[in-house]
């Protein structure tokens, strides 16, 4: 794959399975928040006998960090694929290729005020990460709700800096399939991401801008709650993640 060489500088586990892996960011690259990247990782030494799967050892990834900082930031879930084994190996100072960043995933222009209403699911908080840092960096005033969904506690990834982030006017909502823990009193739902969470949380439903991130499945499920509330097409951007298999993801 043509594309840039970026060296690994550090990785830390953000989430219960969830790595997050610093780059060093190439002079002079420039990037949207929310936008994505191909991401190729070498065969490494000592692994010859290892079986590539299909899907090769290059994925689709969105950059976790914002334009404004310093590093480029790549997370993911354990799995078992091909991709999966060599990054969970990865050391500091190995290399991987990306290609530029492209995409659609991004802000309207800043003569567009309508409130963000994020809908995340998963590792789907990737590039939901890039845009409220760089929001945050940037003295926004515009209005963002997070609703992200996740299995246990443990699965939710960024969790302090997302309940931490300074944006005046932002409410972060975690939603938790299969905890049996108590809801706290404020901002913490149970169960699935429905219409009725949708309606309890967004007072006007139609002048949102809606970012739907996920599996297929969840997105899916998620652009028919919107499309149900009369959500218009223009009013609903969708990240779905295409490159997430059943194998790859612990949702």
């Amino acid at each position: 794959m043509n594309g840039l060489t970026i060296t690994l500088k550090e990785t830390r586990d953000v989430a219960d399975g969830t790595r997050l892996f610093v780059f060093e960011k190439p002079q002079g690259y420039t990037f949207k928040a929310g936008q994505y990247v191909a991401l190729e990782v070498p065969k490494p030494d000592g692994m010859d006998g290892m079986e590539i799967d299909p899907r090769g050892l290059t994925r689709s990834l969105s950059i976790a960090s914002a334009p404004f900082e310093s590093d480029l930031h790549f997370t993911m879930r354990k799995g078992e694929s091909s991709f999966k084994q060599v990054c969970w190996k990865l050391i500091p100072g190995a290399t991987v290729v990306i290609t530029k960043a492209v995409g659609f995933f991004v802000l309207p222009a800043e003569e567009d005020t309508r409130p963000i209403v994020f809908v995340a699911g998963g590792i789907g908080i990737t590039p939901v990460r890039s845009i409220l840092k760089q929001a945050e960096h940037d003295k926004s005033t515009r209005n963002f709700t997070l609703l992200y969904a996740n299995r246990f506690i443990k699965d939710v990834a960024f969790e302090e800096e997302m309940k931490n982030i300074a944006i005046p006017h932002f409410r972060h909502i975690t939603v938790l399939s299969k905890s049996e823990d108590p809801c706290a009193p404020d901002n913490d739902e149970r169960g699935y991401i429905c219409t009725e969470t949708i309606q309890k949380y967004i007072k006007d439903i139609s002048g949102c801008l809606y970012y739907i991130v996920g599996s297929p499945q969840f997105s899916g499920a998620i652009e028919k709650i919107l499309i149900d509330l009369g959500v218009p097409k223009e009013q609903r951007h969708m990240d779905p993640f295409t490159g997430l298999k059943a194998a790859d993801t612990k949702k």
